[in-house]
């Protein structure tokens, strides 16, 4: 209770007024509205203005001037059976976990003497290569833009240290094992695409060596490598003798096979030889016989005699027949062609068939009433055996050709069959000596993949970290996205002025509006005075002449 009761009634009246007219929903005293602070971020639109191009300059700032960066990614394969227990537990305990060796295991890849090899192997130079985007054909506004890339993230020669190059390496470099799994992601993040899968390369080799050196006993796995890699080298040293052997010496790609071709041939040939002796010595008896039959003492008889009717012969009658009718054709084709009977040359072809038939029978009737005479004709045997004398003669030659080749190919088979069998002593010699290299090599490649294999399944407490996804090749930039950094410059400055705005106008009590005196006083304005500035006066002095 107050001691002015004036004040106490006209408090009482305000809150009695205000019962009658309460506050609309979200304008209630305590608060902001959204008309305040509406009329707040009007007021100030020159600083939610300045904060959201100072947002969008730094977010311009930072698109311009951030390098591109690629993730290049590998993949080890980690198998631990306990024998590092020493290593990772101080108390010796019976019992360790898997998880716990595993945790070991990506200690280990994350230790400075690891990286320090890194470093050593690619130097830091390389390793803190400076970026270098574009290409020398560049021009424009794109040249602009990657001058300026690479003018903010250049470096000098001199602070390219080892120092700086570890430190870069265990920003860059991360392992992460996810849970149930013995598999451990490696990734790197780097300037360049093919920087960063050198990087991640060199380091997932040394990571290896590093993890055998620590844990493994490597004795017997280098001493199986190594002998794996000698076999191999006499294996080959061995082939190589005797592919030189065989292209140069011996002149063949396969001895065996080009030897048992040979004996083959030299084989079928002495057949093939004899087969054709055997054949030219019978035509050659066969064209004695002959000639003793065509020209001994007893030979055949080159013409005999024979009774005939002179004047005609059946050669001649024949003869005359086939005139005959080559006659009869032609008058059939006349009459073909010409319809008339009549005709002039229809005629003479019946007059020379008339004539022709008259003919033939005259020479019948004359051959009929002829005698018999003796001719001299040749013999039939002579002529058959003269033909037998003739093929056999070819024959013989054609024998004898074949006999000379078949000899010739013989001797050369012969020759190189001899020359193989010379060289054969040194051939047994190579190849024997290789298959030894090869069953050699077989067994070393048997003990080094069984010592792989006993590497990859922990077999004598052995504790196993292999590559079994190298490091790739990024194919897109992992960052940064221009776009975004742009967004969200403008965004931050955005929200940044308009948060300064709300800060300001929460304790702001100044009465600006009618609505700002009636929430403070609970009475209600019947009247404003306007503001006699420059431009309300003018505005009345127009509505006055008007007349309004």
């Amino acid at each position: 209770m107050t001691k002015n009761l004036a004040d106490e009634l006209q408090r009482t009246a305000r809150q009695a007024l205000t019962g009658l007219h309460p506050t609309p929903q979200g304008q209630e005293s305590g608060g902001l509205s959204f008309q305040r602070l509406l009329s707040a971020a009007f007021r100030g639109r020159y600083l939610v203005f300045a904060t959201t191009l100072f947002g969008l300059l730094i977010g311009t700032y930072l698109a311009i001037t951030t390098a591109n960066s690629y993730l290049s990614t590998g993949l080890f394969l980690f198998t631990g059976t306990g024998a590092e227990r020493e290593s990772l537990d101080p108390t010796k305990s019976s019992q360790t976990s898997q998880e716990t060796i595993a945790t070991g295991a990506a200690y280990i890849l994350n230790t400075d003497e690891l990286f320090l090899k890194v470093v050593e192997r690619l130097g830091a130079a390389r390793i803190l290569q400076p970026y270098q985007p574009g290409t020398e054909g560049d021009s424009g506004l794109r040249a602009v833009f990657f001058r300026i890339q690479r003018d903010m993230n250049s470096t000098r020669p001199e602070d390219r240290t080892p120092d700086e190059a570890l430190k870069r390496l265990k920003k860059t470099i991360t392992i992460e094992r996810p849970r149930y799994t013995d598999v451990l992601t490696a990734t790197c993040l780097a300037n360049d695409p093919r920087l960063a899968q050198e990087i991640l390369k060199t380091y997932m080799d040394e990571a290896v060596k590093t993890h055998i050196k620590k844990y493994d006993s490597t004795r017997a796995y280098e001493e199986s490598q190594k002998g794996f890699i000698d076999t191999q080298a006499k294996l080959t040293a061995a082939h190589l003798a005797l592919r030189e052997f065989l292209d140069r010496k011996a002149q063949v790609d396969d001895f065996d096979m080009e030897k048992k071709r040979l004996q083959l041939d030299a084989t079928e040939g002495g057949v093939a030889a004899a087969r054709l002796e055997s054949e030219v010595a019978v035509k050659t008896e066969i064209v004695k016989d002959l000639l003793a039959r065509l020209k001994g003492p007893d030979a055949i008889k080159e013409w005999t005699t024979d009774r005939v009717k002179p004047g005609l012969s059946s050669e001649a009658l024949t003869k005359r027949e086939g005139e005959l009718l080559d006659l009869y054709e032609e008058l059939a084709g006349l009459q073909r062609v010409t319809s008339d009977p009549n005709h002039q040359v229809i005629v003479d072809k019946q007059r020379q068939i008339a004539a022709k038939s008259s003919a033939i029978e005259q020479m019948r009737k004359i051959s009929i009433d002829a005698k018999e005479v003796e001719v001299s004709v040749r013999n039939p045997a002579y002529a058959d055996a003269q033909k037998q004398l003739t093929e056999n003669q070819g024959l013989v030659t054609t024998l004898s050709t074949e006999l000379k080749l078949t000899s010739a190919q013989q001797i050369k088979r012969t020759a190189r069959l001899r020359q193989l069998l010379l060289i054969e002593t040194e051939y047994e010699l190579l190849r024997t000596t290789m298959q030894l290299a090869k069953s050699t090599e077989e067994a070393a490649r048997v003990n080094w993949e069984a010592m792989q294999r006993k590497r990859l399944l922990g077999d004598g407490n052995f504790s196993s970290l292999s590559n079994v996804g190298f490091a790739s090749l990024p194919l897109e930039k992992e960052g940064p996205n221009r776009g975004k950094s742009l967004l969200g410059g403008f965004f931050v400055g955005l929200f940044l002025g308009l948060g300064i705005i709300v800060l300001r106008s929460l304790p702001d009590s100044v009465v600006r509006t009618r609505d700002d005196l009636e929430q403070i006083e609970s009475l209600a304005v019947i009247g404003v005075m306007p503001r006699l500035d420059g431009t309300n006066l003018r505005r009345h002095e127009a509505l006055r002449e008007q007349g309004w």
